[in-house]
């Protein structure tokens, strides 16, 4: 019996990794409401970057929503991606060769469904042996042979795993015997019979006259008529070909061609099969399990590489113990905003339009972010960006960023405001306090929440109180938080909150404005100037500003009291004309 080969480029540690990925389908060890984060950062936009469109792209997304917090297995995964992404030829051979071949073994897989008789059961397990081997030589071709230098000690030990299995005895014998019997297959193209009719002219008695190496065809009608012959004359049936599986509801002639082909190759086929069980210890669960893990990193190269070609940085950020609880990202950005952009317009290049900035959550900064700021100026998008940045690091993925280091999390909760609901039990405020009432008492030192503009469904006096009583709470737990919020009486009292000793301390963050210049627009035809302050999308520490800049939007679509009047008039004009 030969060794069955469990191997993972996922996990550091097979038997865990797949049992963890057993529980996060089953929805056993899945992190609270990790369906709700990734659609408040928009995951399937960052899907959209990875461009899998096979079976893998719902493995992919289910690793990335893992929140994977042993921080070995990011860096097992982060030193094998990067081998991947020094060699692309690796992903176009899987596309052509190894994706098809390795779906077409496992449709024969599942097709077999206990051949009742040896031949067809010798001719299934020959094929399945041959798309098998030839897997198996591509994976040398790919990872083994040639000059290819790895350095993660996931693909080393992977590179060692294909170079002996194709080493082996086994394999090498397979190799050599498995050629003669498919060839012996592919001579077996057809079968002619001889039928004895009754004087009734029904069918009493048939005998197989021949198995042929060719298949029978219906002659052409013009070759009838003119009495024409050729080489292939005695391949040539009168008749149209009539299904035998369509015209036999019991399949009755199929079962008694192959009962008789038995009785006349059995002897001869019996070496084949005696031969073929010498390989029962041949498995291909590890190819169906190998194909979405390596997809698993060929999305996250083609991610790299979409944001890279487009003059975005990306990096691998140094992974720090848990305990740690650090967020320190330089040039950081939106990644599913910047593919939003590849996707809907012509722009091809990022780097003058997508703004980059750092963040740091640390000891020495505090971990809590109180975002305030003009409206649309960026707060949203600096809060999802954090989100997007924590899960690809935690996936393994390389993040969008110049330089970073980070602690993993246990779970990235969010509230973002939810679409409306008819419910008459509650009203907007008591439903944003029951989801409040869901996350809050789930939170720990490692986590994360983000959330944007949370309570400003009722006074602006009870929003501030409330948020206050949050907030003490988190720097007590030790969270890592963004708070996109226009209450900026929060942001103001920070020093008076952070006077208690706390795990966690309040950070102010402002989006920032440039008021000697126009509001820009980025637009499918490019930037737009409107009227009001230019929004800079710099996120940096500071005081509150005290104002939303919420006249400068207005203006911009022309609904100030003065806009209107003048509007207005207008109107009035062309109406009395």
């Amino acid at each position: 019996m030969e060794q069955k080969y469990e191997f993972s480029l996922v996990w550091p540690d097979y038997n865990v990794g797949k049992e963890y990925e057993r529980k996060a389908k089953t929805g056993e060890g899945r992190a609270f409401n990790v369906d709700v984060m990734a659609r408040d950062i928009n995951v399937d936009m960052i899907m959209s970057g990875m461009d899998i469109r096979n079976e893998s792209r719902g493995y992919i997304r289910d690793r990335l929503v893992d929140m994977v917090i042993d921080y070995e297995v990011i860096k097992y995964r982060q030193e094998i991606l990067r081998d991947f992404m020094k060699y692309p030829e690796i992903e176009e051979r899987f596309d052509t060769t190894l994706l098809p071949a390795i779906n077409n073994l496992r449709k024969m897989e599942k097709a077999n469904i206990a051949h009742d008789d040896n031949l067809r059961q010798i001719a299934w397990r020959i094929d399945m042996l041959r798309i098998y081997v030839q897997c198996i030589e591509v994976l040398y071709d790919l990872f083994v042979y040639g000059d290819k230098q790895f350095e993660s000690r996931g693909m080393l030990q992977f590179q060692e795993m294909i170079r002996e299995l194709y080493a082996s005895d086994s394999f090498t014998e397979l190799r050599k015997v498995l050629p003669d019997f498919y060839d012996k297959l592919l001579s077996m193209k057809s079968v002619t019979i001889g039928i004895n009719l009754s004087s009734e002219l029904k069918a009493e008695e048939a005998i197989i006259l021949s198995v042929n190496e060719k298949s029978f065809k219906r002659k052409g009608v013009m070759t009838s008529i003119l009495g024409l012959r050729s080489n292939e004359e005695t391949y040539s049936g009168l008749s149209p070909f009539f299904s035998i599986l369509k015209e036999s509801k019991a399949n009755s002639l199929d079962v008694a061609i192959m009962r008789e082909l038995d009785s006349v190759l059995g002897d001869s086929f019996k070496n084949i099969a005696f031969t073929l069980n010498r390989y029962e210890w041949i498995e291909t669960r590890f190819l169906f399990e190998l194909l979405p893990e390596v997809y698993f990193y060929i999305g996250g190269s083609r991610f790299a590489r979409a944001l890279t070609k487009a003059g975005m940085p990306v990096c691998f950020p140094l992974p720090r113990p848990a305990d740690d609880r650090v967020f320190i990202v330089k040039d950081l950005y939106d990644a599913g905003f910047a593919l939003r952009i590849l996707c809907d317009t012509d722009i091809e290049n990022l780097d003058s339009i997508v703004v980059m900035n750092d963040a740091e959550m640390s000891d020495k900064m505090g971990r809590i972010f109180i975002l305030t700021g003009a409206n649309q100026g960026g707060k949203t998008t600096y809060t999802r960006a954090v989100g997007i940045a924590q899960m690809l690091f935690q996936t393994g993925y390389p993040i969008p960023g110049s330089s970073g280091e980070m602690s993993p999390v246990d779970n990235i909760l969010t509230h973002f405001p939810e679409l409306e609901t008819n419910s008459l039990s509650e009203s907007r405020l008591g439903e944003e306090c029951v989801r409040f009432e869901e996350i809050l008492p789930r939170l720990t030192k490692y986590s994360m929440i983000l959330m944007n503009e949370s309570l400003s469904s009722t006074s602006h006096q009870e929003c501030l109180f409330i948020a206050e009583e949050i907030m003490k709470y988190m720097r007590t737990v030790g969270v890592r938080c963004v708070f996109a919020t226009h209450i900026h009486e929060l942001a103001e009292d920070i020093p008076e909150l952070n006077k208690e000793p706390a795990l966690s301390d309040l950070v102010s963050m402002v989006a920032g404005v440039n008021e000697d210049e126009d509001i820009e627009v980025l637009t499918a035809e490019g930037k737009m100037k409107y009227q009001g302050s230019k929004r800079t999308y710099l996120i940096r520490p500071m005081p509150p500003q005290g104002k939303s800049f919420a006249l400068d939007i207005a203006r911009t679509y022309g609904i100030t009291y003065d806009q209107l009047m003048q509007a207005h008039k207008s109107r009035k004009k062309d109406v009395n004309e």
